[in-house]
């Protein structure tokens, strides 16, 4: 039967091109993170930035460096922002659309780069990484949630791993520009790159007004005739029996967890099965911030020039080029592998180049040959990050929570990832900036130990949710099943998609019938992935 879905998902590829890429363009709010995360890097090591927000330092090789303190805040306040709208979201998730969430984001975005261009004091530029951060609190779950909850299930994996993509593709073109406006010098070297970040709000802003919400919240809100219309317009599906049968399977499983799950309170996401649930997508949120993935973007520039890599913009550039490649792969990949193996493989390998990198500065610091390998490993740190651990986490984080707390769980996830890369941001100019302990490349023990421990969760922990619809995920949590199990058990709930292409609608065949098999009883639990 596994093999059969990889028929299905090939079949339906080409099929549901409409789906991918509408979810490609909304994937666009992680574009402005990636270009912001790679924009800012550059601006700590830009002497026009400097110049302003720095000071003058005659040992460092660019003649600039920036306080422990300046680097902690312009990094940190970002988290700050996300972190206050994830609160938001936790409180109006349920009630907030898709699309007004990410409407919010676009507003946000917006105001931010216009104060940070519109401002040379600290206290300016502060508010903008504030209210920047709040914008990319709510471009993270909004757009995922958007995803996730649009796409089919046996694509679902690989459109949420868009998200590495756009987050790739955005620092490429952030690092990109920063390259050819350093030269230029003033104002206008750092001015420019910011001005760029309007092209995501107006663009998205703009594109929303033509998409519906998602099936799934009109569902939640009753509105059964809007959900037809919304899959209709997102996926181009006419026939009318396909479509009830889609907002049949997901209006089904919704009552039954409402009726599970009267009012929705913080509590309820620590109790019964849904605190297994909490756990991982919490912990999926995390783990991408225990790659390291955020701190190479934030201080990449600065730690290659104290490294004394020549052309650092160039080589940062180059990195995020190939790194690219891996997010393209990640489609294919997050379909030929499964979620657990794709993740603990990944994480493994990028274990490897963290301690690589630090073992290599520690051995020779500030050589030739340890700047090389500090270019070599983290190109490959990031291209495994953009084909298993990115793709792989992003789709864990809303495939694992229940319908009904999805808003909750992937709001307070997001917040609390907010609060730890807060921490990410605030202390690392401590360990690595020249002015205090000036570990350098060294701080790379600590991400190839988080990474382990990362890998080693993903083997005991993540359950295989691969080829899974939402509804299904739902029967086998309630059924309390294993993490090793999970790829095996026999659902009783069977895939819309497969059915159809199964030819069950063709034959005339009841679609509320066909979209919820029961198995004999005796071979519940065991036998082959539905």
């Amino acid at each position: 039967m596994a093999s059969h879905l990889e028929s299905v998902a090939r079949t339906h590829l080409w099929t549901e091109r409409r789906i991918v890429s509408i979810c490609l363009v909304i994937a666009l709010g992680q574009f402005q993170y990636g270009y912001d995360g790679a924009a800012i890097a550059g601006f700590q090591s830009m002497p026009g930035f400097l110049a302003v927000f720095g000071y003058a330092d005659p040992k460092n090789p660019i003649g600039y460096n920036i306080s422990t303190d300046v680097q902690r805040l312009i990094q940190s306040l970002m988290n700050v922002g996300g972190f206050v709208a994830s609160v938001a979201i936790y409180s109006f998730g349920s009630r907030l659309s898709r699309r007004v969430g990410l409407w919010l984001g676009c507003f946000f975005g917006a105001l931010s780069v216009s104060v940070m261009i519109g401002v040379t004091t600290l206290g300016g530029l502060y508010a903008g990484r504030l209210l920047l951060g709040m914008s990319n609190g709510f471009f993270v779950p909004y757009s995922i949630m958007y995803m996730s909850e649009s796409a089919p299930a046996l694509l679902r994996g690989s459109v949420v791993g868009m998200i590495t993509f756009q987050t790739s593709l955005g620092a490429l073109f952030g690092i990109l520009v920063d390259n050819y406006t350093v030269g230029r010098g003033g104002n206008a070297s750092w001015q420019i790159p910011l001005g760029v970040m309007y092209a995501v709000p107006v663009v998205l802003g703009t594109f929303l007004f033509f998409v519906p919400d998602t099936p799934r919240y009109y569902v939640t809100r009753g509105e059964d005739e809007k959900a037809l219309w919304a899959i209709r317009r997102l996926r181009g599906i006419e026939d009318d029996a396909l479509l009830r049968a889609e907002v049949d399977d997901i209006r089904a499983t919704y009552l039954l967890e409402k009726e599970l799950h009267a009012g929705v309170h913080l509590r309820d996401m620590f109790r019964g099965t849904d605190l297994r649930r909490t756990m991982l997508s919490y912990g999926a949120t995390l783990g991408g911030t225990a790659t390291g993935v955020s701190f190479m973007a934030g201080f990449s520039v600065y730690l290659f020039v104290q490294a004394r890599v020549g052309s650092a913009f160039v080589w940062v550039m180059i990195s995020l080029a190939i790194a690219l490649s891996g997010n393209m792969l990640a489609f294919p990949a997050m379909r030929w592998f499964g979620r657990r193996e794709l993740l603990v493989a990944s994480s493994v390998v990028s274990s490897a180049m963290w301690f690589g990198m630090a073992i290599g500065y520690s051995v020779a610091p500030g050589s030739p040959a340890a700047a090389k390998a500090l270019v070599a490993l983290s190109i490959v740190f990031t291209w495994v990050y953009g084909v298993g651990q990115g793709p792989v986490m992003w789709a864990l984080s809303v495939e694992i929570p229940s319908q009904r707390l999805r808003s909750q769980t992937v709001g307070t996830a997001t917040g609390i990832n907010f609060i730890v890369g807060w921490m990410v941001a605030f202390f690392s100019p401590y360990f690595i900036n020249p002015d205090k302990l000036n570990w350098g490349p060294r701080y790379g023990y600590i991400w190839g130990a988080s990474n382990l421990v990362l890998a080693l969760w993903a083997f005991l922990c993540v359950p295989e949710t691969k080829g899974r619809s939402l509804e299904q995920l739902d029967e086998l949590f309630e059924k309390q099943v294993s993490a090793r199990q999970f790829s095996s058990f026999a659902v009783e709930r069977r895939l819309v998609e497969e059915l159809n292409v199964g030819g069950a609608f063709r034959e005339g065949e009841d679609v509320k019938s066909a979209a919820v098999q029961v198995d004999d009883p005796e071979k519940q639990g065991h036998g082959e992935a539905s």
